[in-house]
């Protein structure tokens, strides 16, 4: 027994069938295999058991952001391959019916009147126009959506309720993309195979925030998520987590509110030394068997 390195795997959905311009879906069938591979190479573990030494290098399964197939098809899948997922869950979006501000754009993209050329975001205090169409949705989608991140979220849904307005289109968010309720949350805290972990009350942009708005968004999801599931909320995940994306308050704040650990979506394997508030976790899209067996080499080597 000593310590090994531990691979924290990100993830965000577990779903097929839907529109997913974002790249955030891994259908089931291959979830499925991703966990029997990863369970071959590795010890499936929890973040809590990462400083207690281990036979075979660790590896970590955690979901960003909250949606609600984290429980329907994630953790049924889970809990049938006897591996731990650990889910960080945006307490301000919970039975929220306009879910995520990212879906009702895709939506709102995909509805855009045949005539329109450019889309009028009112942010900032001013109308900022960006040009659309000349390299398809998914183009359009991650111009827009880097456009609107350093923004409150408030703002974001208002400039989407004023697009929607002046478009006269629907911007609900598409199906199969609903968020976890409160029952929801409570039924995934009550499985013996998820831990609930907290993602900030409104997947706000930390960086470059004051330190007070950070700590308030930061320690009030913990909060919250406590008082919902009656107990301890102990591990964090960055809203976004590049290197660019939190700052050194962010990581101050996580602190100060009483976690254990933070994940980032800064590339890497955490080991030994590794700051517990800056754990690196690498992103996993929708592989076959054999690409997933590759990767996790390539990780291994890395």
């Amino acid at each position: 027994m000593r310590r090994h390195s531990t691979l924290i795997l990100c993830y965000h959905r577990v779903a097929e069938g839907v529109e997913d311009p974002l790249h955030l879906c891994v259908r089931p069938d291959r979830f499925a295999v991703h966990l029997e591979e990863m369970s071959r190479a590795r010890e499936p573990s929890t973040l809590a058991d990462m400083p207690v030494p281990s036979r075979r290098p660790r590896v970590v399964v955690t979901f960003d952001d909250g949606y609600r197939d984290n429980l329907t098809h994630a953790l049924p899948i889970a809990e049938s391959k006897g591996v731990p997922i650990t889910i960080f869950v945006t307490s301000g979006i919970l039975g929220d019916h306009n879910g995520f501000w990212w879906d009702r754009l895709g939506t709102l993209l995909r509805a855009r009147p045949a005539h329109v050329r450019e889309i009028n975001l009112p942010v900032g205090g001013r109308k900022v126009r960006l040009p659309l169409g000349s390299s398809g949705l998914g183009a359009d989608l991650d111009v827009v959506r880097r456009h609107l991140l350093p923004f409150g979220v408030m703002e974001i849904e208002r400039a989407l309720d004023a697009v929607s307005e002046q478009w006269q289109v629907g911007s609900a968010p598409p199906p199969g993309a609903e968020t976890l309720t409160r029952e929801d949350l409570f039924q995934l805290a009550a499985s013996d195979t998820a831990t609930i972990g907290a993602h900030t009350v409104d997947h706000v942009l930390l960086r470059d925030r004051s330190a007070r708005e950070q700590h308030d968004t930061i320690s009030e999801s913990k909060a919250k998520l406590e008082q919902s599931i009656a107990r301890a909320v102990s591990h964090f995940a960055y809203p976004f987590g590049r290197r660019g994306d939190f700052d050194d308050s962010s990581v101050d704040a996580v602190r100060s509110s009483g976690f254990a650990t933070a994940c980032t979506a800064i590339p890497g394997t955490a080991r030994s030394g590794t700051d517990p508030y800056r754990l690196p976790r690498r992103l996993v899209m929708d592989w076959d068997r054999l690409r997933f067996r590759v990767q996790m080499q390539r990780w291994k080597l890395g």
